[in-house]
């Protein structure tokens, strides 16, 4: 009880409004097999009794979720469908629809969430657990989900997205590597960059809904990792949204005043970013450093994972490139990242400095954010 007890406070700590406004959701039980009807009925109790005591969600009464599910003769088969899904959504006024699902596996049974959102469709996460077979191990099981969901409830709010406005800087060092040169002045038309890097939580609900399983981290709120530069522009497609050019990225990093830093001028310290040397290996949460940040609000653009970035990677490029909205080179062999990583030492973090890689592979220390332009596309 304590441990559950401090999750809680340390969730609302990091995610002050969690405490102001509870997601609204209804907990809708897919009909199982006839063998899993007992063991189905009592999970979808305790993931209903746990997920309501929580300070992060608000529940719509079981029984009107009966009700509206058979007043619009919803078919237990298809969990998925969009107008059935709106169709409950709207009927119950929630944000999201959680569907729950046990499946015989002898000896044992295994308890699947599919959580949906209703205004977009969309599948926000996917989440299995193995039950046992025996009462005990059900129960423990089960609430062991449902802490993972209370846990990560912040992640499956809309992403929050920055707006950078129009302006100029100077792109580029001349104390840099070669590929950093000539320094020159570049202008960028105003654009959206997300607040975090993609999580892990959100690229796994994606991959999902393409089929193709759950990603290697066990980590849901840290930054997502293993993703190839072809799926991570898929990813911010399937979202309205792009990869954002290596012009924005640096622009957004540096400022118009050309930082060095995100944060400024000053070297990283490990209150600023998460580099090569320290006591822990891999990404850290998203939302983690906040003196990291931009004066804007973008966490990591320095440190944690390298970013992947829309441009062809071209050594020489700064020489001939536009000086307004640049777009990269037309074509290459590798594509651009940028930010550095936790592999990498301090000095390498630096705004300006470029890096590449296989656009086809991930890698443990490549993640990435989306862009959105303001001309063409919604706000968010």
């Amino acid at each position: 009880m304590a441990y559950s007890i401090a999750c809680l406070l340390t969730l609302i700590a990091a995610f002050p409004s969690l405490a102001q406004q509870r997601t609204r959701i209804a907990i809708v039980e897919v009909e199982p097999g006839r063998s899993a009807r007992e063991v189905s009925s009592y999970a979808h109790s305790l993931l209903e009794e746990k997920l309501s005591r929580s300070e992060v969600f608000s529940l719509v009464e079981r029984s009107q979720v009966e009700k509206v599910v058979d007043e619009v003769a919803y078919q237990q088969s298809g969990i998925t469908e969009a107008a059935t899904i709106a169709e409950i959504g709207t009927h119950l006024n929630v944000e999201k629809l959680v569907f729950s699902r046990v499946h015989r596996l002898p000896p044992d049974y295994k308890l699947t969430v599919k959580i949906v959102d209703v205004g977009t469709n969309q599948i926000d996460r996917v989440e299995e657990q193995h039950l046992g077979s025996t009462n005990s191990h059900i129960k423990v099981a089960t609430l062991k989900l449902a802490q993972r969901l209370i846990q990560t409830a912040s992640l499956l709010a809309p992403v929050e997205m920055v707006l950078l406005p129009a302006g100029r800087f100077t792109m580029g060092s001349q104390s840099g590597l070669p590929d950093e040169s000539p320094p020159h002045q570049v202008s960028i038309s105003a654009f959206y960059l997300d607040r975090y890097e993609v999580s892990q939580v959100a690229y796994q609900a994606f991959m999902e809904t393409r089929g193709k399983g759950r990603t290697s981290g066990q980590k849901p709120d840290n930054a997502a990792t293993m993703v190839s530069w072809t799926a991570a522009a898929e990813y911010c497609q399937s979202l309205g949204k792009r990869l954002p050019t290596e012009a924005e990225w640096e622009y957004a990093a540096r400022g118009a005043k050309s930082r060095i830093y995100p944060w400024g001028n000053t070297p990283p310290t490990r209150a600023r970013a998460h580099y090569s040397g320290g006591p822990s290996k891999g990404p850290f949460k998203i939302d983690s450093l906040p003196q990291s940040a931009t004066p804007e609000g973008l966490f990591h653009l320095a440190g944690n994972v390298a970013e992947w970035v829309q441009d062809w990677w071209d050594p020489g490029y700064y020489a001939t490139s536009p000086l307004a909205d640049p777009d990269g080179p037309a074509e290459g062999d590798f594509k651009v990242v940028r930010g550095g990583s936790w592999t990498q030492p301090p000095e390498e973090l630096r705004a300006s400095a470029r890096a590449y890689y296989n656009m086809n592979r991930g890698a443990e220390y490549i993640g990435f954010r989306c862009a959105r332009s303001t001309a063409t596309e919604m706000q968010p």
